[in-house]
């Protein structure tokens, strides 16, 4: 990578959809209550963020209360893995934290732009208090370049240019992406030096250059962070 730094992996949305159902027994002068939660969540991982967890909970007749929580994780492989369990609580107030029953689903991994559907129970049958807590949700997995939530896209298509007439001068070009950008950087690989330029910047002329080979990258950069650094490419960006 002639001294790329930084990963140049993927940015992750995961869509969550469904619904929480909890019903609860009557009780004395009471009738057998239940309640149903749409389920409508959205996180976001990147390979700064690898872990990150969604919780919903909903409570019916003031005594049983279903928890949904499921976590995420990020592989370098770009798949996500998904383990999500379902708890029900039980007790004399929705804030009881008396465990009756819970169901935790197989761990399993998808990748970008796939889908996958679940269906978790947990139910109390002890005679006389038959709780019961039915989670059923749909995940969505969608991606995109970059390295990290929040940060600006990669420029691409660099090209480096030796400027005519003027041997020790090298104008480097690129395509930029980005909307959310503060800045861009040009590093020059060979010295290991780097510029800082104004926004929207898609070109730079690198003057008084030694002889011999020289290689550019470029990234950009906003309040959250960068970028990740375009590749060296000895085609387009060495020259």
């Amino acid at each position: 990578m002639g001294g790329a730094a930084g990963h140049r992996g993927q940015y992750h949305t995961i869509t969550v959809t469904g619904e929480l159902f909890v019903t609860s027994p009557p009780g004395i002068g009471s009738s057998r209550a239940s309640r149903t939660l749409k389920l409508d969540m959205t996180t976001a991982l990147s390979h700064d963020r690898t872990r990150t967890t969604l919780t919903r909970s909903v409570c019916a007749g003031d005594q049983a209360r279903g928890v949904l929580t499921i976590l995420f994780e990020l592989r370098s492989n770009e798949s996500v893995v998904v383990s999500p369990t379902l708890r029900l609580f039980e007790g004399s107030s929705c804030g009881s934290d008396d465990l009756d029953a819970q169901d935790e689903g197989i761990q399993t991994a998808f990748a970008p732009r796939k889908s996958l559907k679940w269906r978790l129970d947990a139910r109390n049958d002890e005679l006389g208090s038959p709780d019961h807590a039915r989670a059923t949700f749909t995940l969505k997995h969608a991606a995109g370049s970059g390295t990290g939530i929040g940060r600006p896209a990669e420029p691409s298509a660099v090209v480096a240019t030796r400027v005519a007439g003027q041997p020790s001068s090298v104008r480097v070009a690129w395509e930029n992406p980005a909307t959310d950008e503060t800045r861009m950087e040009i590093r020059n690989t060979t010295l290991n030096q780097t510029k800082s330029l104004p926004t929207d910047s898609k070109s730079f002329t690198w003057p008084d250059l030694p002889l011999g080979q020289q290689c550019f990258q470029v990234r950009a950069v906003n309040d959250v962070g960068p970028s990740g650094w375009t590749p060296v490419n000895a085609k387009g960006e060495c020259v």
